[in-house]
């Protein structure tokens, strides 16, 4: 449970992965801020989606990946914790997406992929409850019509779900704020109900503010979004003032700790409305808001090019960056992730441990796991459910160098299916798809 409310606060104040590399920016870097370059993970995975299909085990990957990259920290939940100064059991996660375009919303199975990490952070013996976290945006309707399920009470393993709409939430009235002389007021899962606040958003342009990234996803957060359009549309300043007022006067201790675009499909002309024109097949992650929507800025003017559009060019991205606003630099630090799961196969050039086989394949109780690799190795094997979750922990330890047969009975009930073994050999993992009978 909370600690002191954020009224009484506000009272009190007075108001290792795979293929990594580094690339400069593309498409004109402008008038930048002054002071550090600010990290930006942006991770690819070909196998992140099969037609309109997302495949989300290898999602869990990209994600995992890409929180361990940004942190400089190998243990995903020690990861996810360390964006979270000062958390405990009992905080409270809001992961704020955006589900306005039921065609192209922060997917569910994306969305998921973020909680199974933070359910992986560990206070003593008790790993972070996901009925610790909220995922939300403006209404019910919304987010059922974007595949979320609201949440109903019976399943207190789950994170909850629910609109601002929903009953018993609603906006606080009581703390009305400016938006360049526009009074809006927040939705109260950001003043009452949220400790941190994970902003999730979608990669799409917009006729008027040119994108719909990190930064506008917070329209979604106030009861008078249509108000903050200003009168040529293009939504600046009002995009940065929304943003500027939610970290000094919404929520003073500053809630909000990291960005993360779903950018496996992208919407790159004629958005935000409609379904998606690209398949990317990416993420960006970033603990700078004006970071990661400049480079996502960056791909969807590559996607652009690509399709023989013109570039474009957010004007609230630059104002964001400079005084007063001073929500974060335009300058980027990329770090790129390529195929983090290595699902194209068990070869010599995807495997650091070389050809792996799980045998017998199919399996009903036992098999094993056949390994080698070149070098006194640390090697970590999972067995994955088709979401991503983790099912059972098969091997954590070091192998030396040779062939080694990793025996595996399962020790829990599971349905019948396909699941994936995942190797990791000193981050860097690859997958094998295997089926279990019944």
């Amino acid at each position: 449970m909370k600690g002191i409310s954020r009224r009484d606060f506000i009272r009190c104040c007075g108001a290792g992965a795979l293929g990594l590399m580094l690339k400069p920016d593309l498409f004109g870097a402008q008038t930048r801020s002054l002071g550090r370059a600010s990290d930006v993970v942006q991770c690819f995975d070909e196998n992140a989606t099969s037609g309109s299909s997302i495949n989300e085990p290898v999602v869990q990957i990209m994600m995992d990946a890409s929180i361990k990259q940004l942190t400089g920290i190998n243990d995903v939940g020690e990861a996810w914790k360390s964006v979270f100064p000062g958390i405990i059991e009992n905080s409270i996660i809001g992961i704020k997406i955006n589900a306005i375009n039921e065609y192209l919303p922060a997917h569910p199975e994306f969305v998921d992929c973020i909680i199974n990490g933070l359910g992986q952070m560990q206070f003593g013996s008790v790993h972070f409850p996901k009925n610790n976290v909220i995922v939300w945006d403006r209404t019910d309707l919304e987010l059922v019509e974007a595949g979320y399920t609201i949440y109903d009470g019976s399943n207190p393993d789950t994170a909850r779900c629910f609109g601002t709409n929903h009953s018993g939430v609603g906006y606080d009235y009581t703390l009305p704020f400016n938006v360049y002389g526009v009074t809006s007021y927040p939705s109260r899962i950001l003043t009452q109900m949220a400790d941190f606040l994970v902003n999730t958003a979608v990669m799409k342009d917009h006729n008027g503010a040119q994108v719909t990234l990190t930064m506008k996803n917070h329209y979604g957060s106030v009861h008078n979004p249509g108000s903050l359009h200003s009168t040529n549309y293009t939504c600046n300043p009002h995009i940065p003032a929304v943003n500027q007022q939610i970290r000094d006067v919404v929520t003073p201790n500053n809630i909000q700790k990291i960005f993360i675009v779903d950018g496996l499909f992208a919407k790159v002309n004629w958005g935000p409305s409609g379904p998606p024109n690209c398949i990317t097949n990416k993420l960006l992650m970033s603990l700078d808001t004006v970071a990661c929507d400049w480079q996502g800025q960056v791909l969807i003017n590559e996607e652009r090019v690509r399709l023989g559009y013109a570039t474009i060019s957010a004007p609230h991205i630059l104002t964001a960056a400079a005084a007063p606003y001073n929500l974060g630099t335009t300058d980027v630090n990329l770090i790129e992730i390529s195929n983090p799961s290595g699902i194209g196969g068990f070869n010599e050039a995807d495997s650091p441990g070389g050809p792996a086989q799980v045998t017998p394949n199919p399996f009903r109780t036992r098999t094993a796991i056949i390994y080698s690799p070149a070098a006194l190795s640390t090697i970590r094997i999972d067995l994955i459910d088709a979401a991503g979750r983790t099912q059972d922990i098969i091997f954590n330890g070091t192998l030396a160098a040779g062939t080694h047969r990793i025996e595996y009975m399962i020790k829990k009930e599971l349905t019948a299916g396909s699941y994936f073994i995942r190797i990791m050999n000193n981050g860097r993992s690859t997958m094998k798809k295997i089926t279990i009978l019944r």
